[in-house]
């Protein structure tokens, strides 16, 4: 039962989630974001969003498993993880890209930025080490909000607490499943919670 539990935490909130998942969370808080972009736009955004960094990795995965390049679709191995992550590298600053291009507040260009930066660090780490990607994309979400709430002066402490809890459970339920050790849990989610903070001050700095 725990087992079951922990593996439908995995899915739900997979690294393949969390992009779309942060940019529904900004268009649903009380902030100019929300409330300067039109419905039509904003629903256009997610699609992008979720077409970029949900339905195409998920596609490029199969597409490796039927072609042998990796063997295992959940990528519990260290080195099937690479050419994934290669793929959502270009992904993801493809996305980065057409938000810079679109006129959308640049908190979003932020969030892809970032994305991509994690992305990248974390596929580096992956050549020698198996570092959490679900903890570095919680972890990133977290640093998002925390940006948001220090970018634009507003309380959105009920979210930030609700994202660190169900961060840790994530966290555990990586843990139970035996795909990460402690370590690797802690490293991935510390590592996006810093990239996003960092950017965040760089961000504020030339805003």
């Amino acid at each position: 039962m725990e087992t079951r539990i922990a593996k439908t935490i995995s899915i739900v909130f997979s690294p393949l989630i969390i992009p779309t998942l942060g940019v529904l969370i900004l268009f649903n808080v009380n902030t100019f974001i929300a409330q300067t972009i039109p419905l039509q736009a904003k629903t256009f955004i997610i699609l992008i969003i979720f077409i970029n960094t949900a339905i195409v990795p998920l596609l490029a995965v199969l597409l490796m498993k039927r072609f042998g390049l990796i063997y295992d679709l959940l990528l519990y191995k260290r080195s099937e993880r690479l050419l994934p992550m290669i793929a959502a590298v270009f992904l993801y600053f493809f996305t980065y890209y057409i938000l810079r291009q679109a006129n959308v507040p640049s908190l979003l260009h932020f969030y892809f930025l970032g994305a991509t930066f994690l992305v990248i660090i974390s596929l580096f780490i992956t050549l020698k080490w198996k570092i959490s990607l679900h903890m570095a994309s919680m972890g990133g979400l977290t640093g998002l909000l925390l940006s948001t709430a220090f970018l634009l002066r507003i309380d959105i402490n009920f979210l930030i607490i609700s994202t660190i809890i169900v961060s840790g459970l994530v966290g555990s339920s990586r843990l139970k499943l035996n795909s990460h050790t402690v370590s690797q849990v802690f490293a991935g989610y510390i590592l996006g919670v810093l990239l996003m903070l960092i950017l965040y001050f760089i961000f504020r700095g030339v805003s």
